[in-house]
C-alpha cells in the first residue's frame, strides 16, 4: 500500500512539474515573440524568464533521475 502510495505521488508530483515547465516556457516564448508596445527606451529584462525556464527543467530532471538513484542504491 506505502509503495503503491508513492508510486502516486511521485506521477503527479512529475506531471505538475511538467506543466510548470510549459507554462513557464510558453511564458518565455511570449515574452520573446512580443513586439515592443512602446518606443523603445531602454532593454527589455529577459534574464527572468530563461531563469525560470532552466529553474523548472532541471526541477523536472530531478523528478526523474533521484527516484531512479535512490532505488539503484537500494538494490
Amino acid at each position: 500500500m506505502n509503495n503503491k502510495r508513492s508510486l502516486i505521488i511521485r506521477i503527479v508530483a512529475i506531471a505538475m512539474c511538467a506543466l510548470l515547465v510549459l507554462g513557464i516556457v510558453t511564458a518565455a516564448l511570449s515574452a520573446f515573440a512580443a513586439g515592443p508596445m512602446e518606443p523603445v527606451t531602454g532593454s527589455r529584462d529577459m534574464k527572468q524568464p530563461i531563469i525560470l525556464a532552466v529553474a523548472a527543467a532541471v526541477l523536472l530532471a530531478a523528478c526523474v533521475i533521484v527516484p531512479k538513484l535512490a532505488k539503484k542504491k537500494e538494490q
